[in-house]
């Protein structure tokens, strides 16, 4: 299964450098931003180890982003969302892929801004949701985190560029 990071209006550079060194911490490195805050989304100063990923991310729009993918999957604290699609927890994320990709289709996996998470229009062009489980007192990941606890758990699964 191949793997696309899509970072939705993320404003923070750091937060996506951070976000590419997790992915090269974990072996994935197709990374595309949707929207990002311009002029400075490429100062990166928080990438570091994930330089190469840097050097190859793509800011398009959200459907060139999803152009090749035969399934989307969006990240979601699901608090305040009417959940209206399957709602994975996160260890279940692989077999869901699996099912849906076999070994060689691409998958997309959607994150949104570090403020409002994903726009409801990105969530509806998911075929699933996924929550990563935290406390209620702290539900939402800082959008690096995030990134890495995902890639961690498709790279124990066998996920690949």
């Amino acid at each position: 299964m191949k793997i696309r990071i899509v970072l939705v209006r993320p404003r923070n550079p750091n937060n996506i450098g951070a976000a590419a060194r997790a992915m090269a911490n974990f072996g994935l490195d197709d990374l595309v931003v949707v929207d990002p805050y311009e002029p400075v989304w490429r100062e990166t100063v928080a990438a570091v180890g994930g330089e190469k990923v840097m050097s190859g991310a793509r800011g398009m729009s959200l459907d060139e982003a999803l152009a090749g993918c035969a399934s989307t999957v969006g990240t979601t604290t699901a608090r305040r969302r009417r959940v209206d699609r399957s709602l994975l927890i996160l260890p279940e994320l692989p077999g869901f892929l699996r099912e849906r990709l076999g070994a060689s289709g691409r998958a997309a996996i959607l994150f949104g801004s570090e403020k409002t998470g994903l726009p409801r229009a990105a969530l509806e062009r998911c075929a699933a949701w996924i929550k990563i489980p935290t406390t209620p007192e702290s539900p939402s990941l800082n959008l690096g985190q995030a990134v890495a606890v995902v890639a961690y758990e498709l790279s124990r699964a066998g996920a690949k560029r």
